[in-house]
């Protein structure tokens, strides 16, 4: 049985059993609480470029069906486990899934100590390293994770957009352009129940967007960070330009690309939100929603005095909603459409598409 161990950027090693594909794996190393959904997580493209801990021991136990997918692949890069589940009567095995997969995973290990780390240090950079009985050179192993650039630093949404304009027709007249930046299955479903969807690449110019002449503008979730600079000269400029023309509805990442285009600025939280058991706040109403919710950076401090904080977190009292007083213009840093999660605020997209339906 192959073992593997786990080195962290701070110089902190564990050790555990291994199962996969054989091979090494570096990420930046964050945790998600949820107790159920484990499908979803591994293909949602928001975690492109990280090695995701389940902090809830039995994973696998109900196998792994295409249909919850939230994309075509598998987007984590490495699993770490506590107690992972091998035997399903359902589906496809855990085992037998991560090795068609080609996923690294690290089990046997104590998730408890781990995520206490990361939430006192922070999410950080990391490898999971196999081997069997050869001695492995840990002193390498961390020096090359501490000169490797954080998965950050490259252009993580354009690994996950589409690469060409994908239609989705459906019964209704109204068509909404949905910008790419690495949408989940999930909510590309939740729209197809109100209008046509055409879903266009992250760095579409507003040339290209305005040749379908949509009702309105969704700016899907995605990876990274949210300023990179291919963002900025890509997707922020386009949304900038977008703004006022037509009703618009960012989500995740897409929450922080309008917030930025709007004059917010963003910074990386300590270990991020990820989970489905969230709780958020609405102002407006003050009533308390349980949101499911996968992000690594918030924005800061607003500038424009037409644009109003809607939604807080309850447990830090960051931003988690936007809307302007002016434009139809609105956002969220949750995940309505949930998957996995409560679906406590997926009236959302249904409010969205109602000032879709106003403006005419």
């Amino acid at each position: 049985m192959l073992k593997a161990i786990l080195v962290l950027e701070d110089g902190t090693y564990i050790k555990g059993k291994y199962i996969g594909t054989g091979r090494s794996v570096f990420g930046e190393i964050v945790f998600n609480t949820s107790m159920t959904g484990y499908e979803e997580a591994f293909t949602d493209p928001s975690y492109a470029g990280q090695i995701l801990l389940m902090t809830y021991p039995l994973i696998g136990n109900y196998g792994f069906f295409k249909k919850h997918f939230e994309s075509n692949t598998v987007q984590i890069r490495g699993l770490v486990l506590k107690a992972p589940n091998f035997f399903s009567y359902r589906g496809v095995r855990l085992e037998k899934f991560l090795k068609q997969s080609k996923i690294p995973c690290i089990y046997d290990v104590d998730t408890r100590a781990l995520v206490l780390r990361i939430r006192k240090y922070g999410t950080m950079k990391a490898m999971i390293v196999s081997h069997s009985t050869k001695q492995l050179n840990l002193k390498n192993i961390l020096k090359k994770i501490q000169r490797s650039p954080h998965p950050d630093t490259t252009n993580l949404v354009a690994r996950v957009s589409c690469k060409n304009v994908l239609m989705h027709s459906s019964k209704y007249k109204k068509r909404i352009v949905l910008i790419d930046c690495g949408v989940k299955s999930s909510i590309l479903n939740n729209f197809k129940k109100y209008t046509s969807l055409i879903q266009v690449p992250y760095n579409s110019t507003i040339e290209t967007i305005e040749k379908f002449k949509p009702d309105g503008i969704v700016i899907s979730n995605g990876p990274g960070n949210p300023e990179h600079h291919r963002l900025v000269t890509t997707t922020i400029r386009t949304v900038k330009k977008l703004i006022g023309r037509y009703p618009i509805f960012g989500i995740c990442l897409g929450h922080q690309i309008l917030g930025i285009a709007l004059g917010f600025k963003t910074y990386k939280l300590k270990f991020g939100h990820r989970g489905s058991n969230h709780a958020v706040k609405n102002l407006l109403s003050n009533k308390i929603y349980i949101t499911s919710q996968n992000h690594g950076y918030a924005l800061e401090t607003k500038k424009d005095k037409n644009v109003e904080v809607e939604w807080i977190n309850i447990n830090d009292n960051t931003i988690e909603g936007i809307h302007h007083k002016k434009f139809s213009l609105s956002s969220v840093q949750f995940h309505p459409e949930a998957a996995p999660g409560p679906y406590d605020t997926s009236f959302l997209f249904k409010r969205f598409m109602e000032s879709v339906y106003a403006r005419t």
